[in-house]
This record gives structure tokens, C-alpha cells and sequence, in this order.
């Protein structure tokens, strides 16, 4: 067997996808678990995926096997993988970084993804390439858009629209190309607003938000094996509600800008060049009765990528940057008094280098490694400034409280990497085992927040400006089962964290240390193919997280969770009904306890029953209906933020019975 047949038998034995490739323009989502590569993706069909619309990237990622998320209101879900959040997952959109305008969270990422605007979405659990930058030990999400297949008469229109009863949502979406097979010019839009959702309960959810987002995207072959995309995208959020904030959002606004550069090399062994360039510009305000708190978020960055066969070894290798500028401050809305810093001038500066290699090791064995290295400076600017009465607020003064240092300037050199070996047992099973170490930073808030009252009194919530970065060591061990009806795949993995960055609550305020930790799991997919028509699924997801130091748990690590699925397709007729299983979470580290976490509290657990159908008419329009949450259940997901009803805390829930439309069509 060649290389490239071993490498692809292999990639089906160990990879999953959450939905097939579609040739019509739909989107695909991959979970790519063994040999992530730029270009050669293998896409299988498995269950998991949310039939129903959803209102941003978080949203739709929390309903695939070993992924949740954090619910704050009705949109900008932040995703967990694997029990790890934030920085811990590299996120990229369309080629770049963005990082959001909210200290508290209020737009990760994944809010400024209208998922209809994208082609694919790749999702990469745990630490398998070192390509995309550093950390991203949890995991690697990327949003892409393709260059568009456009048909012979010059010119695509996808139109979508949907609608949902529970909260009264309604989204439509417009992707118009045109051009042929050496330029193109590329229109997005996207349009959502929502009302209050009711929770199975009967309660009211504050949930109101209107978002907007455009893109205009252009390519041009320069030549047979160059060529040159460009785009400009603009995202706007109206009036945002959060409960799980106490502050709402009245805007949120981005503004992203990014080129691409692809060149094919002939008769070398370098193979193939990618340049990405992209700039991001976040504005964002939150606010309640007495407080408001102005943020901006600016991160500019590139990635010069290569490819090359040597020595019978596939390689990458290249260099990126990414550099990202923080201000935020909370002002007295009667006043406009400026009383605290949530970010005093914030600069984080990474450059990183990386190399992998691939090597087929005879017919069965496939073996592959990475390495990188990150330079990273921060500093923050505005440290010295007086914030509140008095003067004695500055953020300096508050890290020497609580740390005592006065520095604010750090530079830290990490290496990580990767050591991956896959074994075809026979044509059926094949196993994969993976080591990696990844570093990741502290980001903006764990290093610099210093958010205190108007005297310098009562609660606070301090970032530690010398905060070393997680050293994550995971060991995954992957066996997978390749049959013509019958697919499963069972895997475990441990993770043993050094100096991980924990948000702990001492005396009231909220402050940042190292500890150490682990965090391990076991993941179960399998899919069974009745018979032409009916095709049976389940997964399964558990993880533990423990704080080492203090042999208590770790925050806002979700329960266990069993998802069973059975599908029915017919011509052009599609149904399905979904029953999920997940259990109560006592494991936790609450945060009025002298644990000092995150959690809310311990979570009952619940079953819930969503069903869903199409047809694809004639014309090509497909029509998509279903019910979630049939039976109404009340829930709240364990990892939300907290919420006060009827004065216990209970995280934001989720919502209640929703029926839903949605058409669809290509024109």
C-alpha cells in the first residue's frame, strides 16, 4: 500500500465527522480526531449534530460529543471542550484571530460567527497540531469559508430563513457569488433578533438581542497554481440581554478585515505556500443602572504556512504572530467617573515558530510530529492611572494587594509539541495513540483586570500580572472500529496540568493562581446502518477534572452525557428523533464555599427529546421542521453562569418546548 492510501484508510479508521460533505453549498462540520491536515479532509456522517437553528457558532458546537458550553443569555454561548474554555481553545475565523471586546465574556469568538456564512467548520479536540498557535490544549476550532463553486451560468444565491417559536426568533440569510473558475465576488448577510425565551418552568429568560453581519469576499488566480482571496466583514449586536451577567449589552460591534495567499510549487520539494494576514476591531459596551464599561479589542496578526516532502516525510512549517490590544475601564453612569480598570492598556504579543512531520512507517503504521515555540510579551500600559475617589485604585496598587508586585511586564518562551503513532490493526480496527505538551498564556483578564469599587473597598476582581502559563502534558489513546454497516470508536485521554491558571474566590474577591491539576475522560461514538434507510447512533462523554493542590474538583466540568439518535432517510425526505441523557453534576467547587469556584451549584440531571424532519422539494427549496425539548423539561446546563430566581442561585436555563421552521434553498 502507498503512502497516500495508508494515510487516508487510517484518517477514515480514527476520524468522525458530525455531518457529510454536501456538494450543494451546505455546511460541513468535522471532528477531526487523527492526522489533521490543511488540504485532505475525510468526512463521515455520525450523529450529534443540532438540526435545529441556532444563533451563533458556541451554540451549534455544544451539541457534539465531548463539547458544552456557557450560557449568559439568549446568544454568544462560550464553547468547553473537554472541560477546558476561553484561551484554553484556539479559535480561528476564516484564517484569523478575534478576540471579544467583554471582560466577563459576553462575546467569545464564537459570537461573531453567523453560522450560515460559513462553508466548514473543523473541530480538533485535544492537542493534535502545533500549526494553528500556541495553547490550544483543550482544543482547535476553525470557521472557514471555501473559494465558491459557481455554476455555469456565472452565478450562485443561497437564500435561509427560519424561525422559532419559544422566544420568537427569527434569522434569515443571503450568500450571493458570482464569476467563474479564476475570479470571484462574494456577498454574505445575515440578520437574527430574538425576543424572551420561557424556560420549561414557565419562567420568563432575559433574551432579547438583534445582530447583523456582512461580508464581501473577492479571489483571483494570478496563475494556474497562485491565487489571492480578500475580505471585509462587518458584525453589529443590538440591545443584548445577559441575566447571567447583570449587566446587558446595548452594542457590540467588529470589524475584520483579512487576505490569503495560496501558491502550489511544481517540480519542488516545497509543495505548497499559505500566507494569511487579518486584522480584527471589537467595540463593546455593557452596562446596568449604575455602572457602564466601555471595551475595545484590537488583534492583528499572520501566518506564513509551507508544505514540502523530504526524506519521505510530509512537512509543515512556518511562522505566525498575533498581537492583540485590550482597554476597558467601568465609568459611574451618573457621573461618567471612571472608577476601575478591567483592562489598564493591555498588550499581548505572541510569535511563534512550528514544524511537523508525517511519515508512513510500511502498509500499518503512520507516525507523526510537531514542535513549536512562542515568544510572548505583556505589558499594560495604564497600570499607573488613578481610577475612582481618591486616586486609590490603580491597577498597580491592586496587584501589590493582592500579590504584592508591582511589575506588569512579562515575557515568557514556551515549547510544545506532539509525538503521534497510528496502528491499522487490520482492515477493521486501527488504533491511534497521542502525547503532546502545549503552553498556554494567561490572557487579558487572568493577567490585568483590577476591578474595584469607588473607594477601593468591598469586593474585587484582580488579575496577577506575573501568572506563569499552563503546561498541559495529555496522553490519548483512540481504538476504532471501521465496518460497512457498523462504526464505533472509543477513546481516553488524561491531561496533567502544571501551573494551571485558577480563578478562585478568597474573603469576596476574585483572584488568580497557579495550581496543579488534571483533567481526564472517555469518549464513545458508534453508529449502526440498519438498512438503506434507517441508520441508529450513540454517544457517550465523561470527564473529571481535579484541582491537585487543594483535592478538590475543578469548576464548571460537565456531567456525564449519553446521546442516542435514530435517523430515517427516504429520497427526499429526511427525519429523525434524538433522546438525551445527562446526568446530575455533585462534583463541584462552589463558589460561596471555601473551595472558592466557579460553579453555581450542584445540577440535577435531565432527559430531553428533540425531533426533527425536511423534505427537499422539486425546485431545490428544502423545507426543516422540528420540536425541542418536547416534553418541556426544565434544565440548566452545569457549566452556565449564575442567575438569581426566587433568590437561589441557579444558572441561566435553557429553554423550554421550541417549534421551528426553516427554509432553505440554492438558486
Amino acid at each position: 500500500m502507498n503512502k497516500q492510501a495508508l494515510t487516508i484508510a487510517v484518517a477514515m479508521a480514527v476520524s468522525t465527522m458530525a455531518q457529510a460533505a454536501d456538494s450543494e453549498g451546505n455546511l460541513v462540520i468535522e471532528i477531526n480526531r487523527g492526522l489533521p491536515q490543511l488540504e485532505t479532509t475525510v468526512r463521515e456522517t455520525t450523529t450529534g449534530v443540532q438540526a435545529s437553528p441556532v444563533s451563533d457558532g458556541g451554540e451549534l458546537l455544544k451539541s457534539l460529543t465531548g463539547v458544552s458550553g456557557i450560557r449568559m443569555g439568549g446568544r454568544a454561548i462560550d464553547p468547553v471542550i473537554r472541560g477546558q474554555k476561553e484561551t484554553q481553545l484556539n479559535i480561528l475565523l476564516d484564517g484569523g484571530y478575534i478576540h471579544g471586546g467583554c471582560p466577563n465574556r459576553m462575546d467569545p469568538p464564537t459570537a461573531y460567527t453567523s453560522v450560515e456564512s460559513y462553508d466548514r467548520v473543523t473541530v480538533i479536540k485535544g492537542n493534535r497540531t502545533v500549526v494553528y498557535g500556541g495553547g490550544g490544549s483543550g482544543g482547535t476550532v476553525l470557521f472557514e469559508r471555501d473559494w465558491p463553486m459557481i455554476d455555469e451560468k456565472g452565478y450562485n444565491v443561497e437564500l435561509a430563513g427560519s424561525y422559532e417559536g419559544n422566544g420568537d426568533k427569527g434569522e434569515v440569510g443571503f450568500d450571493a457569488a458570482m464569476g467563474d473558475d479564476d475570479t470571484y465576488l462574494r456577498f454574505i448577510a445575515h440578520h437574527s433578533e430574538a425576543q424572551d425565551y420561557v424556560d420549561g418552568n414557565g419562567n420568563k429568560v432575559d433574551a432579547e438581542y438583534e445582530s447583523d453581519s456582512n461580508a464581501l469576499l473577492a479571489g483571483i488566480r494570478l496563475s494556474e497554481h497562485t491565487t489571492l482571496e480578500a475580505s471585509v466583514e462587518k458584525s453589529g449586536e443590538e440591545d443584548v440581554e445577559f441575566p447571567g451577567a447583570m449587566m446587558d449589552s446595548p452594542f457590540a460591534d467588529s470589524e475584520s478585515t483579512r487576505l490569503k495567499l495560496t501558491h502550489d510549487f511544481r517540480s519542488s520539494p516545497i509543495q505548497y505556500l499559505r500566507v494569511d494576514l487579518y486584522q480584527s476591531n471589537v467595540d463593546h459596551l455593557m452596562e446596568n443602572t449604575t455602572m457602564e464599561a466601555p471595551s475595545t479589542s484590537d488583534t492583528k496578526g499572520f501566518r506564513v504556512l509551507l508544505e514540502a516532502n523530504a526524506a519521505d516525510i510530509d512537512w509543515t512549517f512556518g511562522v505566525d504572530t498575533q498581537n492583540n490590544d485590550r482597554n476597558a475601564q467601568g465609568n459611574m453612569v451618573s457621573s461618567g467617573a471612571a472608577v476601575f480598570s478591567h483592562w489598564p492598556g493591555v498588550a499581548i504579543d505572541q510569535t511563534g515558530l512550528f514544524v511537523e512531520g508525517e511519515k508512513a512507517l510500511g502498509e500499518d503504521d503512520v507516525l507523526k510530529a510537531g514542535l513549536r515555540y512562542d515568544r510572548v510579551d505583556a505589558s499594560a500600559s495604564r497600570a499607573n492611572e488613578a481610577f475612582g475617589m481618591g486616586g486609590v485604585n490603580t491597577p498597580t496598587n491592586l496587584y501589590n494587594q493582592k500579590y504584592g508586585t508591582t511589575d506588569t511586564d512579562s515575557t515568557e518562551d514556551n515549547v510544545g509539541g506532539l509525538i503521534s503513532w497510528t496502528h491499522r490493526i487490520d482492515d477493521q480496527y486501527s488504533v491511534e495513540t497521542t502525547f503532546s505538551r502545549s503552553v498556554r498564556t494567561a490572557d487579558a483578564t487572568e493577567r490585568y483586570i483590577a476591578k474595584a469599587n469607588m473607594m477601593g473597598m468591598g469586593a474585587k476582581w484582580v488579575g496577577n500580572p506575573q501568572i506563569e502559563p499552563e503546561k498541559h502534558h495529555q496522553l490519548e489513546v483512540a481504538l476504532a472500529s471501521n465496518m460497512a454497516d457498523l462504526n464505533w470508536m472509543l477513546s481516553g485521554w488524561y491531561n496533567r496540568v502544571d501551573d494551571y491558571i485558577l480563578r478562585q474566590t478568597v474573603s469576596g474577591d476574585d483572584i488568580y493562581r497557579n495550581i496543579d491539576a488534571e483533567l481526564y475522560g472517555v469518549e464513545f461514538e458508534v453508529t449502526y446502518q440498519l438498512n438503506s434507510n434507517i441508520t441508529l447512533g450513540s454517544s457517550l462523554a465523561w470527564l473529571q477534572g481535579n484541582n491537585e493542590d487543594g483535592g478538590t474538583d475543578l469548576s464548571r466540568i460537565s456531567p456525564l452525557e449519553l446521546t442516542n439518535s435514530l435517523d430515517y432517510v427516504l429520497n427526499n425526505w429526511k427525519a429523525g428523533v434524538e433522546w438525551k441523557l445527562v446526568d446530575a453534576q455533585n462534583d463541584v467547587c462552589l463558589s460561596d464555599s471555601s473551595c472558592g469556584g466557579q460553579d453555581v451549584r450542584a445540577t440535577q440531571g435531565y432527559g430531553l427529546v428533540n425531533l426533527h424532519g425536511e423534505y427537499t422539494l422539486p425546485t431545490g427549496v428544502t423545507v426543516a421542521m422540528g420540536v425541542d425539548n418536547l416534553f418541556d423539561k426544565f434544565y440548566t446546563l452545569h457549566e452556565s453562569r449564575d442567575y438569581l430566581l426566587d433568590s437561589d442561585p441557579v444558572q441561566v436555563a435553557e429553554p423550554g418546548r421550541n417549534v421551528w421552521l426553516r427554509l432553505s434553498g440554492r438558486f
